[in-house]
């Protein structure tokens, strides 16, 4: 079944904030009766001057460059302006800014146009996510954030997406926000592919629990080279498997930091979770199907270590939560915890107190356990505590859940009273893979290191995703190469079959620049995307990589998603040559009546006209008959 993508934005809260404390995403000023911003501010006094074309012009421009403005902050080099921006296309009564800052706080109207903006002062390099949503009640009438799920929409002028995805096998589960890197942001590098780096392998398998009663996928990383003749490996157990896998990149971290010589090679074993919220909240049972089953099982098959020093319990989250309190209760399997942005507000039902967890390891004796765990600068706001300190009944504030910042420094400091070993970090960013991603490798190298991270030049200090991507462009991905090199790199590529994606790229040379466009695959079906829409797609994060030689010169083409699919083999492409102008019978959810094609662009094809008649902004489904075949294209939009 395909599913336009605005279908999908339903269910990004409930995937990417993983936590009870879905609101604690910010510490940064913003300001909402004037526009801090002085490209607002100067639009603001041309339209009170009377100039009619200002606003025209100001979307025009922003229709092209793109949003949020991001622009310096005057006398200071530490901090950057971030305006949000929200054109009101229907009768707007108000518009929030989910997962940044304190979110009751809604969106300013400039004068009496349709632009709606609040702008925040962030410090460099600030990694973020955020999305709008529209016409809501009065926060003081809420209830709970997830209510308003299915109203919360990305930010349209902004071409960065970020996806999780927690199912390779279902390219269809991606959940997707906006994104923002600032400059300086850190760099992302060690899950990134690395075209000399040997890869290790990732399997997909069920693990039916006799604990727990169910059953669940798992997957199992092994190192390039391994072999159960040698010594026993380190073991990384991780919940949210899925999330690691194809979100964190968990596998590329490991190839890249084992071939760096920074850990030791290890077996991983990544976990999914079908109830979050039930097995990921101090679930004693958990803890013990995690150390007498997933453990044991490890060992017996994969040649892992019995050593609990070289044993790591880690996740994020209401994940990094459970590892911790698993190594509270099995600290004789586990002797590593690793958390990000873990929970630690937690309580159980009953109790009045929060940090539940904290008190219990203030009043156990020290274990043989050593921790690992960060939080994000950008996680000291809890929406709902801001607002239930606004009601008229407020309650103490000892009774308002802390903010996830806060709890994380209060179990550091009482880890470190107790005279735990502890490596405690604080990452630029708000609560995600976004930024776990990134940062999870510091704390492998923290748990099991064999000699210290080294330092990353400012060279390398490259944003890991590109927002650089024109919008109307009908590829994804746009790289300038020597026109000599182009050539070589055209045709289509599969991937490395060990991976269980099902989908291929396009690599064509255009304007000078090549081009890359993915499809996915189905039986006797091709999915195509028109624009830069697949950004909002399927496969976000894509980029191009390059093989250097020691000058700096290019000298070969790596594919890569993002998610350490190298895409290394060309294929015959699927989709026929195409030409003139080809009428498709449009899918029936779709009230489009027509679509019209024109021309073959290196065998993937370039759409005109998509709709005859608009199918209400939401793109339309189309089957196209071709041959014997059929094949099925995903429109987003009307028009090029």
């Amino acid at each position: 079944m395909y599913v336009r993508i605005g279908t999908k934005i339903i269910n990004a809260l409930l995937v990417l904030l993983l936590s009870a404390s879905l609101g604690s995403v910010l510490t940064a000023q913003t300001v909402d009766d004037l526009p801090l911003s002085p490209r607002l501010a100067a639009l603001q006094e041309r339209l009170k001057s009377g100039d009619r074309d200002a606003l025209d012009n100001f979307w025009k421009e922003i229709d092209k460059r793109g949003a949020p403005i991001i622009e310096p902050v005057a006398g200071s080099d530490r901090d950057m302006l971030v305006a949000m921006l929200w054109r009101a296309k229907e009768e707007t009564k108000n518009v929030f800014v989910f997962r940044l800052g304190d979110i009751s706080k809604p969106m300013a109207r400039l004068l009496d146009t349709d632009l709606w903006y609040k702008t925040f002062q962030l410090q460099k390099g600030a990694r973020f996510i955020y999305q709008f949503a529209a016409n809501l009640p009065d926060p003081k009438e809420w209830r709970g954030i997830t209510r308003f799920a299915g109203a919360l929409r990305n930010d349209p002028f902004n071409p960065l997406q970020f996806a999780e995805r927690a199912n390779e096998l279902n390219p269809y589960e991606v959940n997707f926000a906006s994104a923002v890197e600032l400059p300086s942001a850190e760099p992302q590098s060690w899950s990134v592919v690395r075209p000399t780096v040997p890869t290790g392998r990732v399997q997909r398998d069920k693990f039916t629990s006799k604990v727990l009663g169910n059953e669940r996928p798992i997957w199992i990383y092994t190192p390039h080279g391994y072999a159960a003749g040698k010594k026993p490996y380190g073991l990384l157990v991780l919940t949210d498997g899925g999330l690691y896998v194809n979100t964190a990149r968990v596998a590329t971290t490991l190839d890249n930091l084992i071939a760096a010589g920074l850990i030791p090679p290890l077996v991983a074993v990544m976990v999914d979770n079908p109830d979050r919220g039930r097995e990921l909240s101090c679930n004693s049972a958990y803890a013990d199907f995690l150390a007498q089953e997933i453990v044991p099982w490890a060992r017996a098959n994969y040649h892992a270590t019995d050593r609990p020093e070289q044993t790591i319990i880690g996740g994020a989250s209401f994940g990094g939560l459970q590892a911790a309190c698993v190594g509270l209760k099995h600290a004789e399997v586990f002797g590593n915890v690793l958390s990000q942005s873990s929970s630690f507000a937690w309580k159980p039902d009953g109790e009045k107190e929060w940090e539940w967890l904290n008190r219990q390891f203030a009043a156990s004796p020290r274990l043989p356990l050593r921790f690992s765990f960060e939080a994000g600068l950008l996680e000291g706001t809890w929406w709902w505590r801001d607002l239930m300190a606004q009601l008229p009944n407020a309650p103490p504030a000892n009774l308002i859940e802390p903010t996830l910042l806060a709890t994380n420094r209060n179990l550091r400091d009482t880890l470190l009273s107790k005279g735990y070993s502890v490596h405690y970090t604080e990452f630029n960013g708000n609560h995600g893979f976004l930024n776990w991603r990134g940062t999870l490798a510091s704390h492998l190298i923290a748990l099991v290191g064999v000699k210290p991270e080294p330092k990353i030049s400012e060279r390398d200090r490259t944003p890991t995703a590109r927002s650089s991507i024109p919008k109307k462009a009908i590829a994804i991905s746009q790289v300038k190469v020597a026109p000599a090199l182009m050539r070589q790199y055209v045709g289509r590529y599969e991937l490395d079959p060990k991976f269980t994606h099902d989908f291929v790229l396009y690599v064509s040379v255009k304007d000078d620049s090549l081009w890359v466009k993915p499809s996915y695959l189905r039986p006797r079906q091709v999915m195509a995307e028109s624009e830069s829409r697949f950004y909002d797609s399927e496969i976000p994060d894509l980029h191009l990589a390059f093989i250097k030689d020691e000058r700096g010169n290019v000298t070969g083409l790596i594919l890569n998603t993002g998610q350490g699919d190298m895409l290394v083999k060309k294929m015959p492409p699927p989709v026929p040559s195409l030409t003139g102008n080809t009428t498709f019978t449009l899918a029936g959810h779709t009230d489009a009546e027509a679509v019209a094609i024109y021309g073959s662009f290196n065998n993937w094809i370039q759409t005109k006209n998509y709709c005859a008649k608009e199918s209400g902004g939401g793109g339309c489904l189309i089957d196209l008959a071709a041959g014997k075949n059929t094949y099925r294209f995903l429109v987003d939009g009307v028009g090029v």
